[in-house]
């Protein structure tokens, strides 16, 4: 699943800068986005985010899936929002003791319809998206849950 700088996509490109910059830890677990707009994921190596058991620690597990929905609650938002974790929990399978991939499965179409119609109006709009985290043998990992909150932007923001 890691993607090569050479081949990765404008999207995952996009992405990536907006990941490392808006958020300095994200860049310190060396996180990486890969494939395009219609098939994507966020991958952490295994060295910067391993604990003192010689396994994936569990907040950079969890880190990844939060920042794994909270990029899929944007996408599913559209251009014109901003999103924030209202709530989030995940549960943990097995040790990670490699690379680990959050994948989020997007909300369902009466959910988005609900949020778009939120935003139309200038209102808040809630969405809650499930993350699986994938080892390296992609085995399930863990499972996140979280609630987003999405906001209208305000011009020029």
């Amino acid at each position: 699943m890691p993607v090569g700088a050479a081949d990765r996509s404008t999207f995952a490109a996009a992405w990536q800068a907006r990941l490392v910059t808006g958020f300095p830890l994200l860049a310190a677990m060396q996180i990486e986005v890969g494939g395009d707009a219609a098939d994507w994921w966020l991958t952490a190596p295994f060295a910067p985010n391993r604990n003192d058991h010689g396994t994936a620690f569990g907040a950079s597990i969890s880190t990844l899936a939060t920042i794994a929905g909270w990029m899929g609650a944007l996408l599913a938002g559209g251009t014109d929002c901003d999103a924030v974790i209202q709530s989030g929990s995940t549960e943990f399978l097995h040790p990670i003791t490699g690379a680990f991939h959050a994948r989020p499965q997007p909300p369902g179409p009466d959910e988005i319809a609900r949020a778009h119609a939120a935003l139309r109006r200038g209102r808040p709009a809630r969405l809650s998206l499930r993350v699986t985290v994938l080892d390296e043998g992609m085995r399930i990992a863990a499972q996140f849950e979280g609630r987003y909150v999405l906001s209208p932007c305000r011009p020029g923001q």
